[in-house]
């Protein structure tokens, strides 16, 4: 039988009383509301896999490097599930935790595989939101931040139709606190029919970002993927996976 714990939605005010439980139940739930993932697409099931690697230079030239593997699955009801697995090197990813998104029950739920625990967050009218293209999404920056858009002519990628679009920024000096001009360049191939990012490269002196799609089916996924192990400890919650706090003993 699973272990139930009742959580309460608190105020902002909450957060400095219940840092553990923020820590614990927030970040990888908030990280996956706003991922370019967080849209729901129904009727286009499809399992995936991505690799991203993240290079930081360093003052004497040389740079740091992180790899991290996600892998993701969404069926026909637009249910959609994500692992992470992070290393220092490029090394087989171990994978923790996993978010569940889910539209049928307007709920996001948070798996600690290491743990076998669980926490479900019956989420705001409206917070779960269709997909929207990467054309259609606002464009924040910085005052003085000039940026440039360019859409570039399609390609296949796996057998994949995908549509490329190129964003550039170039931060004068003094923009972000910065002494000279910083011109980053962001180049993303999109699916349109899957509504999944294939390929996407981050050029920046402070950041090189390379993320690509390695693995993909368009088979439907285990509907047990989306629901929490039945020897898992389970808590629940209502509100912002941000603003929350353990009360036990129910």
């Amino acid at each position: 039988m699973r272990l139930r714990n009742i959580v309460l939605a608190i105020s902002v005010l909450a957060l400095a009383v219940a840092p553990a439980a923020v820590a614990q139940y927030g970040g990888a739930a908030m990280a996956a509301l706003n991922g370019d993932d967080a849209g729901i697409v129904k009727g286009e099931p499809c399992v995936w896999v991505e690799k991203i690697a993240t290079t930081t230079p360093r003052a004497d030239g040389t740079g740091v490097t992180r790899y991290k593997t996600e892998r993701k699955w969404r069926d026909s009801q637009g249910r959609f599930r994500r692992e992470i697995g992070v290393t220092n090197d490029d090394q087989n990813p171990v994978f923790q935790i996993a978010t569940v998104l889910d539209p049928m029950t307007n709920t996001i739920t948070t798996l600690h595989m290491d743990t076998k625990t669980a926490t479900v967050v019956h989420l705001p009218p409206g917070t779960l939101h269709p997909y929207v293209d990467a054309d259609d999404r606002e464009m924040l920056a910085a005052p003085g931040v000039h940026i440039k858009t360019e859409d570039i002519p399609g390609k296949e990628i796996m057998g994949v139709h995908v549509l490329g679009r190129r964003v550039t920024r170039t931060r004068p000096p003094g923009t972000i606190g910065n002494d000279r001009t910083i011109v980053s360049v962001n180049e993303r191939w999109d699916a349109p029919d899957l509504k999944i990012m294939m390929t996407r490269t981050l050029s920046d002196p402070r950041e090189q970002i390379e993320s690509e799609v390695t693995e993909l089916n368009r088979a439907e996924p285990d509907a047990a993927l989306f629901q929490v192990p039945s020897d898992y400890a389970m808590n629940e919650a209502q509100g912002s996976p941000l603003h929350q706090v353990i009360i036990p003993g129910h």
